[in-house]
């Protein structure tokens, strides 16, 4: 995942300066549209690289593949990105259950 995408989006506001009618949204970014814009980024780069190991496999396999090292990097590379996004998923999903449980 590149750091330098999530970066150029516009600075999340502490939360001293958010009011309770939510004046200041308008100037910036809700944490939920920032983490939505960095998960879905790390989704789509995720199925990038699982594409080119796909693609990289079928050209080993028809022969128009010499370097076996790129395919395992490729490999490698497409399984940590999917290990990250499972990994976020279910933290995600642990502190939503946690949040529920609490006590209004």
């Amino acid at each position: 995942m590149r750091i330098d995408s999530i970066i150029s989006e516009p600075r999340i506001s502490p939360l001293s300066q958010v009011n309770s009618d939510n004046d200041t949204k308008s100037n910036d970014t809700a944490f939920k549209d920032l983490f939505s814009i960095a998960l879905t980024a790390s989704t789509e780069e995720s199925r990038e690289a699982s594409a080119v190991s796909r693609e990289m496999t079928a050209m080993l396999l028809t022969g128009q593949l010499d370097n076996l090292v790129d395919l395992q990097v490729a490999g490698e590379k497409s399984s940590i990105l999917f290990d990250l996004n499972l990994t976020i998923r279910n933290k995600v999903l642990d502190a939503y259950n946690e949040t529920m449980k609490f006590q209004v």
